[in-house]
């Protein structure tokens, strides 16, 4: 397929893209253990397939991920974007973006982690993300999905690939521990995050010359103090020129170079790691 976002693609479209990003994780895996190996590490013990494994194996990759910073080469000026795993050709990736080798490892990770959780979860499965509302986060993404609850495997360990390039504060392994057992449980129908799975956490709206950004009621209501942390965040990111909260949920943000689409995921991210807190 060629690099069409996710967000855009008809329904033929994600299902060809759901069986290219599955056809992917044998390979990636692969080239995680062949990693490992080149490091000194023996990953029929790094990579031992339980829950608990994940911290240590998240922290070794977050240390290569910050090793490898940015690449110094704008999205479209960079010649290794067509070698990319799918899920990051067609999901919105920003400039300075991480390098093809801390895509590649990334990618391991979201490998490895699938089955540690399919393990865990048998009745998981792959399928195209959907839901009633248009604006769902991971609408034509691959999800890992069982009762009721979807999940996008690489959005977190991405998200936190560029706190690590961009010299910010990155996932430590317990936490990314602590995201995955939360995972097993939403996908067993179990915690808040199974009951809270038909609302997104945010919408956005593109109005004249800014976004109207709504959070789920609970967010404020649940986690005082919460949503000033996430204006003083976001107003710090480049590109965003001012960041206003008008009431309780809802704030209006004026970022021209920003795009609906790279707003709400960078919000349901941001949310999805601090509210875990």
């Amino acid at each position: 397929m060629g690099t069409r976002l996710y967000e855009w693609m008809t329904p033929q479209q994600a299902a060809s893209a759901l069986e290219e990003f599955i056809a992917e994780r044998a390979r990636a895996l692969g080239h995680l253990r062949s990693s490992m190996t080149a490091a000194g590490l023996d990953p029929d013990e790094v990579l031992d397939g339980s829950v608990d494994s994940v911290a240590p194996v998240w922290e070794w990759i977050t240390a290569q991920l910050t090793e490898l910073g940015v690449d110094p080469r704008p999205l479209d000026e960079d010649p290794t974007r067509p070698s990319w795993p799918s899920w990051s050709r067609h999901g919105t990736l920003v400039d300075p973006h991480p390098p093809a080798a801390a895509l590649a490892l990334v990618d391991g990770f979201v490998s490895y982690l699938a089955g540690v959780i399919t393990t865990a979860v048998p009745p998981a499965r792959w399928r195209v993300g959907e839901h009633i509302i248009n604006d769902y986060p991971m609408l034509n993404y691959p999800v890992l999905a069982a009762d009721g609850h979807q999940i996008f495997l690489p959005a977190i360990p991405l998200y936190s690939a560029y706190q690590s390039a961009h010299g910010r504060d990155p996932m430590d392994g317990a936490e990314m521990l602590a995201h995955t057992r939360r995972t097993v449980s939403a996908l067993r129908g179990e915690g808040p995050e199974a009951h809270a799975a038909e609302e997104p956490l945010v919408t956005v709206v593109a109005e004249v010359e800014c976004f109207d950004v709504g959070l789920r009621a609970d967010v404020p209501a649940e986690h005082p103090g919460l949503v000033e942390r996430l204006v003083d965040e976001l107003s710090d990111r480049e590109g965003v020129d001012a960041v206003h909260r008008y009431g309780t949920a809802a704030l209006v943000v004026n970022a021209p170079s920003w795009d609906e689409v790279r707003l709400r995921l960078w919000l349901t991210l941001w949310l999805q790691r601090n509210l875990s807190r």
